[in-house]
């Protein structure tokens, strides 16, 4: 059984906004630590115009910090940001003496702990090993700095400190240059397998889409598979396939179910998962599901298409699928018509996967795109 881990957010927020809007902000970072089962113990949100560059928060939200950590039992701090080495280093150093077992995480530290709980197959092992040890190289090079600048070493001398930070790198480079190497044989076999599919003429539908927004069960409605689908960020890791018969075609095609994007990431991240992203760059059409009842909707629908710009799979044949529409709350009318006038070019189609809504409209969707 998975240890419970107590956790405390931490973020920093624009002195002019609300405390309302600060907490909304940080909704995703709580969906994120909710499916890594931890407890969100209590948020820690600093009002200040930029980052402190030695703690992220500044020193007296430090010290409140170190109080809720030694009288709170927390044994996990999550920064809501991609940030420096230093400043993860810095916050653990005075953290220790509240709790020896501290760990201080950034975004990226919790997205890659999420994705060993749901990683099953060695490709996906793979890459998520690859995004580690790209992230937290720096981490150790600050750290063997630190303690290694302390060493011998006089002045027009190379130091022992300098001499064991450069084996340090280049012991880390022949790590990541192997772990690569595994992943790319994987990969040609992954490519041969898609080009024996395009010799037979069997058209790839690749699901891409921002996480948590119902891929998954369009996947299972389409292909009749059993997929389990949880209310949580990155059930999906590795690409999963099934087949979809199209009736007025009379032909069966691919159905590929993908990792599951978010905003942030990476590019080394994203890159580290290109192998399992594969079925999106060699797709004949994408399919790029939407949550139409979410607030942040035309924010996610950019973060999606920069993502696909970044892994060139942009210029695919993309149907817009907006899902979840049995769930709006708001002026459904209005909304239709906006969608329709600002994404006409992607052919929307409006579904709901709970009530089979707009199925069989999305099915001759796929069809038509395919004659063309």
């Amino acid at each position: 059984m998975q240890k419970v881990h107590r956790i405390v957010l931490v973020d920093v927020a624009d002195p002019y906004q609300h405390k309302e809007e600060a907490i909304k902000n940080l909704e995703e970072l709580k969906s994120l630590v909710a499916t890594y089962k931890g407890i969100d113990v209590i948020d820690i949100i600093q009002h200040r115009t930029r980052p402190d560059k030695t703690t992220f928060i500044g020193s007296g939200k430090t010290t409140e910090l170190a109080d809720i950590v030694a009288n709170k039992k927390i044994n996990i701090v999550v920064v809501n940001a991609i940030v420096n080495p230093s400043v993860l280093f810095n916050l653990t150093l005075i953290l220790w003496t509240k709790n020896p077992n501290i760990q201080v995480w950034d975004r990226i530290d919790l997205i890659l702990n999420i994705f060993d709980l749901h990683a099953h197959t060695t490709e996906a092992k793979l890459q998520i090993e690859i995004a580690r040890m790209q992230h937290m190289g720096p981490r150790i090079y600050g750290l063997g700095g630190t303690y290694f600048s302390r060493q011998g070493g006089g002045i027009g001398t190379k130091g022992i400190g300098e001499t064991n930070i450069e084996l340090m790198k280049r012991h880390w480079r022949d790590q990541i240059k192997k772990k690569r190497d595994e992943l790319e044989k994987i990969s040609r076999q992954h490519l041969t397998q898609l080009e024996r599919r395009k010799n037979n003429n069997v058209a790839l539908i690749s699901i891409v889409g921002y996480t948590n927004v119902g891929k998954t069960s369009l996947f299972n409605l389409l292909t009749k598979k059993k997929k389990i689908v949880e209310n949580a960020l990155f059930i999906t890791l590795d690409s999963v396939s099934g087949r979809l018969y199209l009736p007025a075609l009379k032909k069966e095609v691919t159905v590929s179910d993908t990792i599951g994007f978010i905003r942030n990431l990476p590019s080394s991240l994203i890159n580290s998962f290109k192998s399992t992203l594969m079925e999106s760059i060699h797709a004949d059409i994408l399919l790029h599901v939407i949550d139409i009842s979410d607030p942040k909707m035309n924010e996610k629908i950019e973060i999606v298409e920069q993502i696909l710009y970044e892994i060139r799979a942009q210029s695919k044949k993309i149907i817009y699928v907006f899902n979840k529409i049995d769930a709006y709350e708001g002026d459904g009318k209005k909304i239709l018509k906006e969608i329709n006038n600002k994404y006409s070019h992607f052919s929307p189609q409006f579904i709901s996967v709970t009530t089979d809504y707009g199925i069989n409209k999305l099915i001759n969707e796929i069809e038509k795109n395919l004659k063309n």
